[in-house]
């Protein structure tokens, strides 16, 4: 397994979470809960998106 691509998807897939909650803050006008919100999209964009490359490489592994 490669980790670089793996930590490289994790923190891209984060930025996209970061993102998608500070638009859910800004929509639900909830700024008493921005880094609640913004913490927990970038960590669950982390895990989500390294998740999925590690089990994409494994794919790859098993057809070789």
């Amino acid at each position: 397994m490669n980790i670089r691509t793996i930590i490289y998807s994790g923190v891209m897939t984060a930025l996209i979470g970061i993102v998608i909650g500070l638009a859910l803050t800004h929509i639900s006008q909830r700024e008493l809960r921005r880094n609640r919100i913004v913490f927990g999209g970038a960590i669950l964009g982390f895990g989500i998106g390294a998740f999925y490359d590690a089990v994409r490489q494994e794919k790859l592994k098993e057809e070789d």
